[in-house]
This record gives C-alpha cells, sequence and structure tokens, in this order.
C-alpha cells in the first residue's frame, strides 16, 4: 500500500527523532487535514512544523519570536532565506525551485519558514526545511547573537 504523505513526512521527523536529533517528539492533528508535529531541538526550544496535505506545505511556525517587521534584522533574515535558492550555493544546501519553493514570513513579529512541495518529494522537503532551520540559527549566531541573548537566554560568554 502506497504511504500518504503524512506518512512521508511523519516517517521522516521520526526518523530524526530516533537518531536523538529531537526531543520530546510528538505529533496531533490540526485543522482540516493539518497535522502538528512538535519538537524540542535547536537551542532546547520547541519547534512546531505544521503539515498541511492539502496546500501541498510544511511549515515551521513562529521560530523566531520578536523580529519587528521591516527591521534590519527582518530585512538580512529575508535575504539569507532568499538566497537559499540561489545556485552559488552546493546542491544540498540549496532549495531547488523545481521541486519546492522556500518562502519567510513575518507575521505580528513572529518569523516562520514555509516550505511549498512541488514534487511530492516530501521527505527530501522536510529534509530541506531542517536544514534551512539550522543554517538560519547559525546565520543568528554570526549576524545577530544579542537577539539570541535577548530572546533565547544563550550566554553572553
Amino acid at each position: 500500500m502506497p504511504k500518504s504523505h503524512t506518512d512521508i513526512v511523519r516517517a521522516k521527523l521520526k526518523t530524526y527523532s530516533d537518531r536523538g536529533v529531537f526531543r520530546g517528539y510528538s505529533e496531533s492533528a490540526g485543522r482540516g487535514s493539518k497535522t502538528m508535529f512538535k519538537f524540542v531541538w535547536l537551542l532546547d526550544r520547541e519547534f512546531t512544523l505544521e503539515f498541511s496535505p492539502d496546500r501541498s506545505t510544511l511549515t515551521m511556525k513562529d521560530i523566531l519570536p520578536h523580529v519587528p517587521n521591516r527591521s534590519h534584522m527582518d530585512q538580512d533574515l529575508r535575504t539569507f532565506v532568499q538566497a537559499r535558492n540561489e545556485k552559488s550555493l552546493p546542491s544540498h544546501r540549496r532549495v531547488n525551485p523545481k521541486l519546492a519553493q522556500l518562502t519567510y514570513t513575518n507575521r505580528k513579529e513572529n518569523v516562520s519558514l514555509t516550505m511549498t512541495v512541488k514534487t511530492n518529494q516530501y521527505g527530501r522537503a522536510v529534509t530541506k526545511l531542517l536544514n534551512t532551520t539550522n543554517a538560519l540559527f547559525g546565520h543568528l549566531q554570526m549576524a545577530h547573537l544579542p537577539y539570541l541573548w535577548e530572546h533565547f537566554d544563550v550566554p553572553e560568554e
């Protein structure tokens, strides 16, 4: 029996959990056909990945709080995420626009990343979205360390 898209996303996330990358992995039904996956990951913080099979989207919800719209930091993060589509990046870091579209949103000063899957390659899209999220946090450590001190209790030393 073929796996549903939700089963593919679930299996991929479960693999990360089983390897110890995540802790506290859980899932619940969302509105409509959405599934919400929760796990503790970077900086010991709980993340929510919302999967909407009807829209073919995977969204890392509200991963960065308190990012003022149109601020220097907001513009820098938008540029960083957009750059994930550039051909100059190695293929393992790049999002191929033929396979998926990566978007950055900032609503009410909460940043989310959404991957819209175009080719039914949901497992690959989960990996790309998680890799991008990880890279975004690495970028924050290089370019916006005071933000991490203030909002994530990262030590100043």
